[in-house]
């Protein structure tokens, strides 16, 4: 009986029309059987393993700059936010977390003088998060070397299949949602 090799999922071959497909997917999906929804399961098992690899890389390339993703992403929505501020509750739905994690993310944020909090002039029972001086020198590093990093991960792709990219991703958003 023949060895089998093992795959690891992430090994990408190119198909004899000149495809690229995740091998482990293929033979797990060839070993069930085969399926009618065949090109269903590779397509949204090819979508998970980069965006698990973007999640990925975007942890680290946060790393680097001394920050979690989360708070680079909550230097960035204050950053562009009118008037560079927005309340807790705001921040924590605009980044689908839970209040008490954006209070924790905003506490580790302002302990390391990159935003500081305020109250809400407009409600005194509401409290702001600001992004200071320091925070903003830190997220205008960080849009820098992203703006570099990012190009470098689309640098096969022509405009047209970005678009196509992007159309074929938000396609999948509003079949999730249920349109």
């Amino acid at each position: 009986m023949p060895t089998q090799v093992a795959i690891t999922h992430g090994e990408v071959l190119e198909d004899s029309r000149g495809y690229l497909y995740d091998a482990a997917m293929r033979r797990a999906i060839i070993e069930m059987g085969g399926s009618r929804s065949a090109d269903v399961l590779e397509a949204l098992g090819a979508l998970r393993l980069a965006a698990k690899l973007i999640h990925d890389a975007s942890d680290r390339f946060a790393e680097r700059h001394g920050l979690s993703d989360s708070r680079a992403r909550v230097l960035t929505r204050l950053d562009r936010s009118p008037k560079r501020r927005l309340p807790l509750g705001a921040l924590a739905e605009g980044l689908s977390v839970a209040p008490r994690t954006m209070t924790d993310i905003v506490d580790v944020l302002e302990r390391d003088g990159l935003v500081k909090r305020i109250a809400d002039p407009a409600d005194g029972r509401s409290v702001l998060a600001e992004i200071t001086p320091a925070g903003k020198a830190k997220i205008n590093t960080i849009r820098r070397d992203a703006t570099a990093r990012q190009a470098a991960v689309a640098k096969d792709f022509t405009a047209d299949q970005l678009v196509e990219l992007r159309h074929l991703s938000l396609m999948l958003v509003q079949n999730l949602r249920g349109r």
